[in-house]
């Protein structure tokens, strides 16, 4: 195949993948934020357990998947990944369908969770295999907007299906639609240009310019080689993954799990709660897609520097959340911190550009998994926190103590971006044998 022919089979087949993982990465989001709007008719269906808990085991299962996810996207391929876990997904979904304990409805949270947890890591290695590196923060902020409009249609939207159809219909809906992009990929996902026939991105561009790049699509690096190579960078990886660790866990306190039921009945009783968090969904998807388009344009020259801005305006917006919480009966208000908080929130997706810059597409992999642990992590121990505090109480003054501890969570991330490492030009990249980053 020549050059431009296989130029041009290259660059129409990635968007046709892109589209399939970008969409089921829709149903990621979805899931993940659908407990807020239907957790409290689950609950109250099944008789017994929790919606934090409920909640939390999704974030646990989601966060201990991400090493095996990036090892399994690095060593076996984005296709066999995606495949197999989204045919765990749809099963997860049935049992939820049909469950009639909490057990039984806390396992199949756990294999959605499973399932869905191996989506965004195949999905990037994708994009660093079949896409420039220039492209990545672009095509990482329409993923990340994607996702956030499958969370604003977890939240109101969802909230009016359940009621029109109830919860289980909703969940049997969700694992047919699941199955068919189980099906969408493994007839359509290929893990590198070169099992279409094609030559791959960097020698494209090598015999249009004549310039080689070390860093090979198709390359491969040990599994304990790379993990090591990211856990010893020190400033490079742990500032992000903490600080995201941080900024995430506190979103999903707010959006995921509490903000419907804070605004509609425990505390306030503004009839347009569930909007209040597609707000938040819409201003996320409003900062990725602008962040990673200027990114991608040049126009923005510092990550680290626009993180900073984002997460200093975050935690403002918190302490707002913290120390107005009661006072302000007005939904239009709430309305505009919602959004407020979607927006300043998404800002922190530069840290995977930030982080994967000083990786190898060898490793690219693991380095996102590890960033993407962190990142559950955090959902998983501040949704449990969150627990703890309201402990099924949810009265003003455990709101309030809740808030003042999420505003602190956001600050400290704000010092982490502030002494984080971003790659400069003539900075080498750390490869798996160079490990003293």
């Amino acid at each position: 195949m020549d050059t431009e022919t296989a130029k041009s089979v290259v660059y129409s087949y990635r968007w046709v993948m892109f589209a399939v993982l970008t969409a089921a990465y829709f149903f990621v989001y979805f899931h993940r934020m659908s407990v807020n709007a239907v957790g409290g008719d689950m609950i109250a269906d099944i008789g017994s357990g929790s919606k934090e808990f409920l909640s939390s085991i999704y974030f646990w299962t989601y966060a201990f998947m991400q090493i095996p996810s990036g090892i399994l996207a690095d060593r076996y391929g984005p296709r066999k990944a995606t495949t197999v876990f989204l045919a765990l997904a749809t099963l997860g979904s049935m049992i939820t369908c049909f469950a009639d304990s909490f057990l039984l409805l806390s396992v199949g949270k756990v294999l959605i969770a499973a399932g869905m947890a191996v989506v965004y890591i195949p999905l990037m290695k994708i994009i660093s295999v079949w896409y420039g590196k220039e492209d990545f923060p672009q095509l990482n902020g329409i993923v990340i907007a994607v996702g956030n409009v499958g969370a604003l249609a977890a939240a109101g939207p969802l909230y009016s299906l359940s009621e029109a159809i109830g919860w289980r219909n909703v969940f049997l809906v969700l694992a047919l639609i699941t199955m068919l992009l189980t099906v969408l990929c493994y007839a359509l996902i290929r893990d590198h240009p070169s099992k279409i026939g094609a030559m791959g991105i960097e020698d494209i561009r090598k015999a249009e310019t004549g310039v080689s790049d070390d860093d090979r699509t198709d390359g491969s690096a040990p599994v304990l080689a790379g993990l090591s190579t990211v856990l010893r960078s020190g400033r490079i990886f742990w500032t992000m993954a903490i600080g995201y660790f941080l900024i995430y866990g506190t979103i999903m306190v707010f959006q995921g799990t509490t903000s419907i039921q804070y605004f509609r009945s425990d505390v306030y009783s503004f009839a347009m709660a569930a909007w209040f968090v597609t707000m938040i969904a819409v201003g996320k998807i409003a900062s990725t897609l602008l962040i990673g388009r200027l990114t991608t344009m040049g126009v923005i020259h510092s990550k680290k520097s626009v993180m900073m801005f984002g997460t200093f305006l975050y935690a403002i917006v918190w302490g707002i959340i913290w120390l107005f919480a009661g006072d302000i009966d007005n939904p239009w208000f709430w309305m505009i911190i919602c959004t407020l908080f979607g927006l300043f929130g998404g800002f922190m997706t530069l840290s995977f550009s930030q982080v994967k810059e000083w990786f190898p597409i060898s490793i690219s992999g693991t380095a996102m998994s590890m960033m993407n642990v962190c990142l559950f992590l955090g959902s998983a121990v501040m949704t449990a926190l969150a627990g703890v505090v309201l402990h099924t109480v949810y009265s003003l003054e455990n709101y309030t103590t809740l808030w003042g501890i999420m505003f602190a969570m956001a600050a400290l991330a704000f010092v982490l971006v502030c002494v984080s490492r971003e790659r400069k030009e003539g900075d080498a990249m750390l490869m798996p044998e160079e490990t003293d980053g």
